[in-house]
């Protein structure tokens, strides 16, 4: 079996790293300094559940010479999707099962209406892991569980049959994968939003206590979208969101919107508020914290 990893940072790095222990013919797509990295030392993994590992799969910065693939995962942000689906087209041939893991809730749209040829599967993951200045990769958690839906059952289940790897990765089929994005997206749109706002990490968020306040609010205007979007989610949710964040998770943590704002790099601002925005305006959905927060971050990323 041929599989292709885009995107090796923390998520492509660590689904690369579970695919490189089963499977042979495993090809990395990395360019410039990534690239040279992969190839004089390996993928290194710094894992909670792998331990430390070393893999040495194939790495190329021009996919087509890898040929045609059984499976492809691209893991980059959701703003690189169409130039890394425009690397790859080369390598897809009519039962490619093409697989974007990433955070939002339109990539699958997105890659359906670039891709020419191969079946896409859409997919979310949950899992805490990023890449060091070396680009190993920091899988800092205990968990690792990737959702996956597709209208073809058996393509979501072949996808499932290469994922799903006991104490590696938990995946498995969605029952209302509409539901489930959202899940995330709401997430996504409250933490990665207001961390970045302020610069902060969780801990960042207990004072002034007035962040809390809005914490929650980002929270439930997602939420609201979500509802008149259709998706199906308990009445709770926002506040078990508020919970977990505030007393389940180290104070510490942060999101990966704020280190690249931190870092002055690209971020996923369009992917979170920016959609929820234009969502909202067309579901006639009140969200004002939220365009708030999207105008203060635009007008920042626009001088990074």
């Amino acid at each position: 079996m041929k599989l292709m990893v885009s995107g090796i940072g923390g998520v492509g790095g660590y689904v690369a790293a579970v695919l490189c222990s089963h499977y042979a013919e495993v090809t990395l797509i990395a360019r410039k300094k990534r690239r040279d990295s992969l190839r004089e030392k390996g993928l290194v993994v710094h894992s909670q559940l792998l331990g430390e590992q070393v893999f040495h799969p194939a790495v190329t910065d021009t996919p087509a010479e890898a040929g045609i693939q059984d499976m492809i995962f691209i893991c980059t942000k959701n703003y690189s999707l169409p130039a890394a689906l425009a690397a790859v087209q080369p390598c897809v041939g009519p039962e490619t099962l093409v697989v974007p893991i990433m955070n939002g809730i339109d990539h699958y749209e997105t890659a359906r209406s670039l891709l020419q040829g191969g079946i896409v599967v859409n997919a979310l993951v949950y899992i805490a892991a990023n890449y060091r200045p070396d680009y190993s990769i920091d899988h800092n958690c205990n968990y690792a569980r990737i959702i996956v839906a597709a209208p073809q059952a058996e393509a979501a289940a072949r996808v499932v049959s290469v994922l799903n790897h006991e104490g590696e990765i938990n995946c498995y089929i969605a029952d209302d994968m509409k539901s489930e994005l959202w899940h995330k997206f709401i997430v996504n749109c409250g933490y990665n939003t207001i961390t970045a706002y302020y610069g902060c990490t969780t801990r960042g968020l207990l004072e002034p206590p007035a962040r809390l306040k809005e914490f929650q609010t980002l929270l439930d205007e997602a939420y609201a979208v979500a509802i008149a979007d259709g998706a199906k989610l308990p009445d709770d949710l926002t506040a078990r969101i508020y919970d977990r964040f505030l007393n389940r998770r180290g104070l510490d943590l942060s999101s990966s919107m704020a280190r690249d704002f931190a870092a002055h790099r690209p971020s996923e601002l369009e992917t979170f508020s920016g959609v929820l925005v234009r969502k909202a305006h067309a579901l006639g959905v009140a969200v004002p914290l939220t365009e708030r927060f999207y105008e203060g971050l635009k007008e920042r990323e626009a001088h990074i």
